[in-house]
């Protein structure tokens, strides 16, 4: 998050090389530290006669600003600036920031700033010295190691200059783009110290940091490897341990992996351990986004010293002809939209609570892919859609042209980084690998393909020039404003098409697309309305208004009338929607749903029951939308959806009316509001009229009042306040004080009843470790096969081996808890080297029995805790079914219970064959005090046959 911490003084931060805060429970970070820096800048607009750099310079009448910064705030309409698509001289100046702060640690750490993007280049000074420079990309990630340059425990000075100039050599520049080039530190920016034994960032080379990959994904298992590259820069030979363990959404290790070796000084070594899972296994997709964790703590000797945690999701995803995009073996149709990540008035200087929410948004409407348009985005905007499911198609910055040989090497570096930087990301399936409207780029293509073969590659092609096909890439991605013709082979998706309010247009190409098996995505031009600056063609087909009017989500992310049909079309829950009077108009009312029909009442009179359009543009869509030609002038619509002739859902509209009051929302309510300036909220005035309806062709003012811990963005020159109306609302943004509290906005309007809303804040901490670790449940897991004297044990399992009633007590090797087996018939042992067919084949094949009674498991010295064990029964001989007739009695610290077990729903019919299937399990749970035995007794239900214990797997779940 882009935070202020509310507490600090505004020149010095102190930050501890010791954590601040306490870890929750299982989890260690060695001597990382993550200390985020977005709050105490002291900012300067343009270049000075004298450079800002020297400690004693005098900033204290520059600007207190925090991160994301944007240096200038604009207009709704740019300013109106009459400058082209190239922008070789609007916003494009230099910044100047500053801070102090103390670095607690000493020599034998190290020190580096991280930037997640500047605009543009960067140069950076700590204590009057040049540490660095970065000149190759403003969208992708970087650090400069300061450990040189600080002074330990004592007061450091920072100096950045953000150069945002038109540059011929970084991409987009030198060229025409249709999204601006704003400036300054917008992204956030962290101090990052570790133990010289550490791992680096990923972007330093193609082995460098973690590198997670799933080369097999199965519907039941799948096989993950992690490599993780280490950098020794001390000047003595480590002798290192790395502990990796996979972790599932619960906190529980599943599967932990260990490895050694020693590390020669000045030198990296690049750890790589696989393993598969195959309990706790599940699939990543946007209906089931499944995140597992993989956190690696490095150690010197036996001492934690460094640690990463990223997340990972097993999916697979291919192109098969005839079915598109099938992933886990399923087709599956990607809609979407483009994203600009900017805002107006602020720019690209987004808070991370802004890209999850918007994220969010296009979930809710059930989009499942987002093109980022045409950039390297937030790291937040990909771990939302990681967590919400929604795959990405992601590029590096450019538009239509090239440069030279200087600016590809740029462009190439800053691809290599933005791969580096997410490639262990589920959400992300293809890569950029041409230019915008261009088409295919051989050089483009082999750096997606040498740092990430896994992942699809895409042309970014136009129909107006270019091959007419995927060229040298996997993907034929096109422009489709009008209708082009399909290649004839190509796997394609249109990655711009059409959109309109009433969405008519974004109907029409879906459903083209779907039409040709070979086309697997639609994805919309676009999913919010952003600035743009004039074409340097004008003329009457060119001119165009400084913002874009044709967007999913309005500029602020309002949703427009299209958003509510995507949901008709995508989302599973039963929707019915009347399009408000932007798209229900000119004698045509739109209704949205994905109900079987929709009948439509004028003020209680049935206007008519009608199936969705029957449109040959509509046809391949899974809910078109229904048009009622009716010309509403007055009153209540209400519009009932029906499914196999039963009532489902129902909406109500009323005609809007005359402006009556005002309604003020924020636009993110679930998710804290942190005081210090980093975080922003929008604020949302509507004008309702005396129904509640929003006036959508109102044309007032709306003037905004704080009080409170906050203040409104604006500096009385971008005609923020009083704000227009768009389409009946009104948005203005707000950010937090130093101090915690609560805020009050109040918007105002002649004529118009005053609305009002509050919201409070919340400090923020700066420790970003602390802030994003999770607990870790390292409870090891027990897996024991029983058998007989020639058993077929099974991979990776403990070997309990008997042949007599001496042989029935067994210590388990990761826990030291007690097995006994015992019963009250003779208990005999199999383990005669036959074999069997199945999943676990080898714990069903061998295992003790009795002819006839019970077998009871005794579990001594565990400790407190719940407990999961699993426990395999599978006859071998032939004397009794293979059912469930299996009593179960569990006695444990909260009492005994006893049920039937039903685990397995089908019979087995033949003993030496579970098909696809386990052998016969057992499910059972218990908690254990830490003193007392449990004891799980075993009963047969069939009055005659023999009862088995094959095996099992026990493993602590709280």
């Amino acid at each position: 998050m882009k935070i202020k911490l509310a507490f600090l003084s505004l020149f010095i931060t102190v930050i501890s090389f010791a954590q601040s805060n306490k870890l929750p429970e299982g989890f260690t970070s060695g001597d990382r530290t993550k200390t985020n820096l977005n709050f105490n800048w002291k900012f300067h607009l343009g270049d000075l006669p004298n450079t800002p750099t020297a400690t004693n310079f005098d900033d204290s009448s520059w600007e207190n600003v925090s991160v994301p910064h944007t240096p200038q705030l604009i207009s709704y309409e740019l300013d109106s600036v009459k400058e082209t698509w190239v922008q070789e001289k609007y916003l494009r100046d230099v910044s100047w920031y500053r801070r102090k702060l103390i670095v607690k640690a000493d020599a034998s750490q190290k020190v580096f700033i991280e930037f997640e993007a500047v605009h543009n280049a960067t140069e950076l000074w700590v204590n009057g010295k040049k540490a660095g420079n970065y000149a190759v990309n403003g969208y992708t990630p970087f650090h400069f190691d300061i450990t040189s340059f600080v002074k330990f425990g004592e007061e450091n000075t920072i100096a950045i200059k953000a150069d945002n100039s038109y540059n011929q050599t970084i991409a987009p520049d030198p060229h025409r783009t249709d999204y601006v080039k704003f400036g300054g530190l917008y992204r956030d920016v962290y101090l990052v110290t570790t133990n010289k034994l550490h791992v680096n960032f990923n972007w330093e080379a193609f082995d460098a940091g973690v590198h997670i990959t799933t080369p097999t994904v199965n519907k039941n298992n799948g096989t993950v490897t992690i490599k993780t590259t280490v950098k020794n820069e001390s000047s003595k030979v480590k002798k290192s341990k790395i502990i990796t363990n996979i972790i599932d959404k619960d906190g529980l290790v599943i599967k932990k992996l260990i490895s050694e070796i020693n590390i020669a000084a000045n030198t990296t070594h690049t750890f790589r351990q696989s393993t598969t899972v195959e309990e706790e296994y599940h699939l990543w997709s946007p209906d089931t986004p499944y995140l597992y964790r993989v956190n690696s703590v490095i150690y010197d000797k036996e001492t934690p010293v460094d640690f990463v945690e990223n997340r990972f999701g097993f999916r697979k995803f291919s192109l098969e002809k005839g079915k598109g995009f099938v992933l886990n073996g399923e087709p599956l149709f990607l809609v979407g939209a483009n994203r600009h990540q900017s805002y107006p008035n602020i720019g690209d200087a987004v808070p991370n609570s802004f890209h999850y929410n918007e994220a969010l948004q296009y979930k809710k409407a059930g989009m499942n892919i987002i093109r980022l348009s045409h950039y390297t985005q937030d790291d937040a905007f990909i771990n939302a859609c990681d967590e919400l499911g929604i795959f990405i198609y992601e590029e590096p910055s450019t538009w239509i042209e090239w440069g030279d040989d200087t600016w590809f090497e740029n462009l190439e570096k800053a691809t290599r980084t933005m791969i580096r930087d997410h490639r262990n990301h589920p959400s992300i399936i293809v890569w950029g690998a041409g230019i915008n409207h261009r088409g295919p780029v051989p050089r483009m293509q082999t750096v997606a393909k040498e740092e990430d073969p896994f992942r699809l590659t895409a042309s970014a092609s136009a129909p107006w020039d270019g091959p007419k096909n995927e060229g040298v890439t996997d993907v034929h991605a096109t422009m489709d404003y009008r209708r082009t013709e399909f290649p004839e082979s190509a796997f394609t998706m249109v990655m711009e098409h059409g959109s309109s309010p009433n969405a008519e247009v974004n109907q029409f190409h879906i459903s083209r697309y779907k039409g040709n098996k070979n086309n697997f995505a639609a994805i919309t031009w676009l999913g919010a309305d952003y600035n743009h600056l004039q074409p340097d063609i004008i003329d009457d087909q060119w001119s165009r208004d400084f913002m874009t009017t044709y967007g999913v989500l309005s500029p602020y992310r309002v949703p427009k009338p299209v958003y509510y049909w995507y949901q008709s079309e995508l989302v599973k829950k039963p929707i019915v929607h009347i399009a408000d009077e932007t798209a229900s108009k000119n004698g045509k009312v739109r209704v949205f749903s994905n109900c079987q029909e929709v009948a439509l009442y004028q003020n209680g009179k049935l206007i008519a029951r009608q199936l969705p359009d029957n449109d040959v543009t509509k046809t391949n869509l899974n809910h078109p939308s229904f048009t009622f030609k009716h010309n509403w002038k007055s009153g209540t619509l209400k519009a009932i959806g029906y499914s196999n002739g039963e009532k489902v859902i129902e909406f109500t509209r009323q005609k809007e009316g005359k402006p009556h009051h005002i309604k003020v929302e924020y636009n993110i309510t679930d998710q804290p509001f942190y005081a210090g300036g980093s975080d922003i909220r929008l604020v949302y005035a509507s004008i309702l009229d005396e129904n509640g309806e929003v006036v959508t062709n109102t044309k007032n003012e709306i003037q905004f009042s704080i009080s409170g811990a906050g203040e409104i963005i604006d500096n009385g020159k971008i005609y923020a306040n009083p704000a227009k109306v768009y389409n009946g609302v009104a948005a203005i943004y707000i950010k937090g004080t130093n101090a915690t509290g609560t805020i009050k906005v109040t918007a105002k309007a002649k004529g118009l009843k005053s609305g009002k809303a509050t919201i409070n804040t919340v400090k923020y901490n700066t420790n970003e470790i602390a802030n994003h670790a999770q607990p870790i449940f390292d409870y090891p897991i027990e897996r024991v096969d029983i058998g007989g004297e020639k058993q077929l044990v099974q991979f990776d399992w403990q070997e309990w081996t008997g042949n007599s009633n001496n042989d029935l007590n067994f210590i388990l090797k990761h826990t030291n808890t007690q097995i006994e087996i015992s019963a009250n018939k003779k208990i005999n042992w199999l383990g005669n080297g036959t074999s069997m067919i199945g999943d676990l084949s080898f714990v069903g094949t061998d295992g003790v029995y009795v002819e006839e009674g019970e077998i009871t498991l005794k579990l001594s010295n565990l400790k407190a805790g719940k407990y999961a064990i699993e426990t395999f029964h599978h006859a071998r001989k032939t004397d009794i079914k293979l059912t469930n007739d299996i009593e179960v009695t569990v006695e444990d610290v909260e009492g005994s219970f006893t049920r039937v077990s039903d685990d397995h729903i089908v019979n087995y019919y033949d003993n030496d064959s579970s098909g696809e299937r386990k052998p016969i399990s057992i499910n059972s749970t218990f908690t254990s005090d830490g003193s007392n035995a449990v004891t799980i007794k075993f009963k047969s239900i069939n009055k005659k046959g023999t009862l088995w214990l094959n095996g099992f797997i026990l493993k602590q779940i709280k």
